[in-house]
């Protein structure tokens, strides 16, 4: 079965929004917020393994799934 595409930005992300992905729970997100506001936004998907709840198997997939860490370039209109 073809994983789903999200779109979410894992260093902006809101509790709400990290919760509406399927495999992190409200105590993930939590605890993924948490870490992000004590030592800042996540450099590399490996960092989110120090968070509570992460495991390696939850990092690739939610990197396989179109997740960020970056913000995605906005065009300007001309």
């Amino acid at each position: 079965m073809p994983r789903k595409t999200i779109s979410l930005n894992i260093n902006t992300a809101t509790l709400d929004e990290l919760t509406n992905v399927t495999q992190i729970s409200a105590q993930r997100a939590k605890a993924l917020i948490d870490y992000r506001k004590k030592n800042g936004p996540f450099d590399d998907w490996s960092e989110l393994l120090q968070v509570e709840g992460f495991d390696e198997q939850l990092v690739d997939d939610l990197e396989a799934s179109g997740a960020t860490l970056v913000e995605t370039e906005k065009l300007e209109k001309y």
